[in-house]
């Protein structure tokens, strides 16, 4: 007869009962419910009820219920919800390091892009989260980003002048400067009534983000640019992990880990999926070549790494790229 054989860390978190009352946290996500993001934060709540064996019950909320991703930072921080899903560059406001995962093109490709997230230097770079009250549990899949926009956009020349929508970060406003555009952070629950009434001329985000919020009623062109392959982590309150025990914790990182698998499954049949349907959706898919926007920003990778003291990181990851 065959024998199942168990990681040890997972048959502990298997035993984890509710010895005592029910503990009840919040997942807050700003992403509407079809999209990829929102299934893999239903995923993470399911395993950790499994794996808990309903000790823990995780109540997610999506579409900015609770909040946008800043207030979901800091709602983490002081442990008013236990969970959020938020992208590496709205972490800078806590870790202004963390801003490096937006400089653009440094990842040569998606393969990459999973490799450098998977070696030691990526964990000990997300460390100093821990100390600002937030710790990582996985990275969500957020693929990359393009240009979305009312003005189509082939070279950088074609963006000059435009007002580009882009997250609260000092890296994401300094690429689009260094592209021609003027950066504007937007609020993302605001950002469709930004793109109609001209606040903004466009906007970047990847495609599940494209076609969840329906941006391709508000701009005419997608430019398939590819400038920033950005990470998502998932994330949990250290005064809400703390608090639990050793089995609730091996559990809590177990279902992150499933999580991070099924968020790479789930989030590439979306892509495809998006994609093949925005080529319906707007005037025109623009596929532009890459390296007039990859030469435009060189000089901006390399003052915004000094300035953010990660040259050691980036030229890793550059180094690094030289094998994909």
């Amino acid at each position: 007869m065959r024998k199942l054989f168990i990681p040890a860390v997972l048959a502990a978190a298997l035993s984890a009962g509710s010895a005592g009352a029910q503990i009840v946290t919040k997942l807050s996500g700003i992403q509407p419910l079809e999209h990829p993001s929102s299934y893999a934060e239903k995923f993470f709540a399911e395993q950790v009820s499994i794996l808990t064996n309903g000790a823990i019950k995780v109540e997610n909320y999506h579409n900015t219920q609770l909040g946008d991703a800043v207030a979901n930072v800091q709602s983490v921080r002081n442990g008013t919800i236990g969970f959020t899903v938020v992208s590496a560059s709205n972490l800078n406001q806590v870790v202004p390091a963390m801003d490096m995962l937006s400089l653009p093109f440094i990842f040569k490709n998606e393969a990459h892009f999973w490799w450098y997230l998977a070696q030691p230097e990526a964990e000990n770079f997300v460390k100093p989260l821990e100390a600002k009250g937030i710790k990582k549990i996985a990275y969500i899949d957020s693929g990359s980003r393009n240009l979305f926009t009312q003005k189509a956009v082939r070279t950088p020349a074609d963006m000059k002048g435009q007002k580009i929508r882009v997250m609260a970060s000092p890296v994401m406003v300094k690429t689009m400067e260094a592209l021609g555009a003027t950066g504007v952070p937007v609020a993302w629950a605001e950002l469709y009534t930004a793109l109609q009434t001209g606040v903004v001329d466009g906007a970047e985000n990847n495609h599940p983000s494209v076609v969840a919020k329906k941006f391709y009623e508000v701009s005419k062109y997608y430019t398939l640019d590819e400038h920033m392959r950005i990470p998502d982590l998932l994330v949990v309150s250290t005064k809400f992990y703390d608090s639990l025990n050793a089995q609730q914790k091996a559990a809590v990182m177990q279902a992150g880990a499933l999580t991070q698998a099924y968020m790479r499954g789930a989030w590439k049949i979306s892509e495809n999926k998006d994609l093949a349907e925005l080529k319906s959706k707007f005037t025109q898919i623009i596929e532009p070549n890459k390296q007039p926007f990859m030469d435009a920003v060189k000089p901006l990778v390399l003052a915004e790494a000094k300035r953010l003291d990660v040259e050691k990181t980036v030229n890793f990851i550059l180094d690094s790229g030289k094998k994909f």
